[in-house]
């Protein structure tokens, strides 16, 4: 979701059940852990007692609400956010984490105090994401249970030509 001065809610679903999803905004290139936080209105506290934002302006700061299925499952504030990050060129803030599955509706909705235009870098976008830990998990799982299902298939195709084998030499005989 692109950061505007207005309230935006969102429906989404998630594909994969997962322990661990998370809300996080993404900027377009890199940024210092000092500007993101200070961009999302974080300010010094016992929390981030080096923290020094007296020359930036927390032009990303927003609200969030998170519902499942109609009921609240929580809401902050993009100024306690979690971890920074920067891969690849591109930082991201991790806002909150929470579990999700399929077959449930979620809503978040985000209540942006300024224009992310004004902050002098390419606007940066809200995302929801399975954590990357679970997601490779997920593609463990997979070529394991892959690897198991043609092992089995293999065996299975062996225990059907030696029964055709058995049949043909035991009408050969006879």
């Amino acid at each position: 979701m692109p950061m505007r001065a207005e309230t935006v809610s969102r429906d989404f679903s998630v594909d994969h059940d997962g322990p661990l999803y998370k809300m996080r905004v993404h900027f377009g290139s890199t940024v210092s852990e000092t500007t993101a936080r200070c961009l999302l209105g974080a300010t010094k506290s016992d929390r981030y007692p080096d923290l020094d934002c007296s020359n930036i302006t927390p032009g990303l700061k927003f609200s969030w609400e998170l519902r499942r299925d109609g009921q609240t499952g929580g809401s902050g504030s993009s100024a306690n956010a979690g971890t920074v990050s920067t891969r690849d060129g591109v930082t991201q803030v991790a806002i909150v984490a929470f579990p999700a599955q399929r077959n449930h509706r979620y809503e978040v909705t985000l209540k942006f105090e300024r224009n992310a235009d004004n902050v002098g870098i390419p606007p940066p976008k809200v995302q929801i994401v399975l954590d990357s830990f679970v997601k490779e998990d997920l593609y463990i799982v997979g070529a394991i249970l892959d690897t198991l299902a043609f092992t089995l298939c293999l065996v299975g195709l062996a225990m059907l030509v030696v029964a055709f084998v058995k049949a043909r030499l035991k009408r050969d005989s006879a």
